[in-house]
């Protein structure tokens, strides 16, 4: 079983692109946590952050 991203959150318009995987544009900052959070509860996801501020949600193929 290999690993998927399934969303990708970001705060910055110029990194929301279409497509696969789903991408979410968030500016404030709670609504953001709180959205990772329960979208990491879902989809039973590994929530990563990334260096630019982004986050990756991160799910075993054939979960979530």
């Amino acid at each position: 079983m290999g690993k998927k991203i399934a969303v990708y959150i970001t705060s910055d318009e110029k990194r929301v692109l279409g497509g696969d995987p789903l991408s979410l544009l968030i500016k404030n900052s709670e609504e953001q946590k709180q959205l990772i959070l329960d979208l990491g509860r879902a989809l039973r996801a590994d929530t990563v952050q990334l260096k630019n501020g982004d986050y990756i949600l991160i799910t075993d193929e054939g979960k979530g």
